[in-house]
């Protein structure tokens, strides 16, 4: 793509350095004729050698060494029929206009092509932001929104790892209800990254991208990235957005609170958002004692198990900061049946599962027979090499009666 500028501004710099010397004629206004005469053969054929050689050397095309050398010998023919003074002042000033022109056009060229496919077009992006913030109209913001959104994505065409610019026009896209192109930002920008929380977290969007293009509706697809997501990060946020409506779509009031309430574990303590999704719970939670459903929290849980982790303490101090404490059940093909999320500063602590706590509605300790419980300490849901985690035994869930005890002390390896 950036071939053809090069090639210009090469030849412009070639040209700006060749002009004058063929245009050297007029050092020789006071040889004689036979002298001057020799003199251009000798230039002209220091030229076309000087050509041949940055020819060999590559630093010019065959297309720009048939030209340069057409207009070489146009110039050598018409030095060698022009001996009036007249022509000599003619050529003399052309040969100091020429370079005036190119101090001109080639920091003019540069700037233009600066302009075109450098970073130029972000310089406006402080513009539009001002003019983002002080529209009058919902038009005039919308307008401001895409103006914004089209120099984002020429940026993100440029550089499809900038994590920061994908997300932030992601989510900008998701704002103008533009979905299919939400999609494929998200889409785009986690193909790349690291099996972590920040993908985590791209893939929440892309989920929520993907169900709000298909009208709302969790089409295999848009399992699939829930699916995903959840393996990386078991209360991702966007995901419990979808979840919690699903939920209450389904008249599940105690299950999206529940979802309501996994993602209050992970925002930050008197954040705004917190403080909405509390309120949303309370709300939850007083209409459900009204109507007489109080215990239907206690209905939802279905099958449970109760589990004690504890920590040896000759690792204890092993434990880096950022790690979490990750309880779950699961069973063999499953993603994981109930999760909880606790910090290493609590153990040893004794946890409830129970199908209010399963990822994925359809996957919970009620939907199978057989399961096995784990707790790692680790920085994300999933578990990798070097992290801390211990498993349990394959039981059958209706007759596990007591207590399962864990204890960490290995790595993994």
């Amino acid at each position: 793509m950036l071939t053809p500028y090069i090639l210009l501004l090469m030849l412009l710099s070639i040209l700006f350095v060749l002009v004058p010397v063929l245009r050297f004629r007029n050092q020789g206004m006071n040889l004689q004729s036979d002298e001057r005469e020799q003199q251009n053969i000798a230039l002209f054929q220091q030229n076309i050698s000087e050509l041949e050689a940055n020819l060999a050397d590559k630093l010019i095309v065959q297309d720009e060494f048939e030209k340069l050398k057409l207009e070489l010998e146009r110039n050598f023919l018409n030095d060698m029929e022009s001996g009036k003074a007249g022509k000599k002042k003619s050529a003399s000033s052309y040969t100091k206009l020429v370079p005036l022109a190119l101090m001109f056009c080639i920091p003019i060229g540069s700037f233009l092509f600066y302009r075109s496919i450098g970073s130029g077009p972000e310089l406006v992006l402080p513009e539009l932001i001002e003019q983002l913030s002080t529209s009058e109209s919902v038009d005039e913001q919308i307008t401001a929104l895409n103006e914004i959104a089209a120099v984002l994505d020429q940026r993100f065409e440029r550089r499809e790892d900038d994590v920061q610019a994908g997300y932030t026009l992601g989510t900008l896209y998701i704002s103008l209800e533009e979905f299919a192109e939400a999609v494929r930002v998200f889409s785009t920008l986690a193909v790349g990254m690291d099996a972590d929380q920040d993908k985590a977290t791209v893939l929440g969007q892309l989920a929520q991208s993907q169900y709000l293009l298909a009208d709302s509706t969790i089409t295999p697809t848009v399992q699939m990235t829930i699916d995903e997501a959840l393996l990386l990060n078991s209360n991702e946020q966007a995901i419990m957005s979808i979840l919690a409506v699903e939920a209450l779509l389904a008249e599940d009031l105690a299950g999206a609170a529940n979802y309501w309430r996994r993602q209050v574990s992970q925002l930050p303590v008197g954040s705004e958002q917190v403080a909405q999704l509390n309120e949303r719970i309370a709300t939850i939670e007083s209409f459900l004692v009204e109507e007489g459903q109080e215990q239907s929290t206690d209905a939802n849980r279905g099958s449970e198990l109760t589990v004690t982790v504890s920590i040896d303490e000759s690792i204890r101090e092993q434990i880096e900061p950022g790690m979490k404490i990750y309880i779950f059940a699961r069973s063999e093909g499953t993603p994981p049946l109930a999760a909880v999320e606790l910090n290493p500063e609590d153990l040893p602590v004794t946890v409830t599962l129970n199908d209010s706590m399963a990822m994925l509605p359809q996957f919970n300790l009620s939907s199978v027979s057989t399961a096995y419980v784990g707790a790692s300490i680790a920085r994300q849901a999933v578990a990798q090499t070097g992290d801390f985690q211990v498993l349990s035994e394959t039981f059958v869930i209706a007759e596990q009666q007591d207590p399962i005890v864990l204890s960490i002390i290995d790595r993994i390896p």
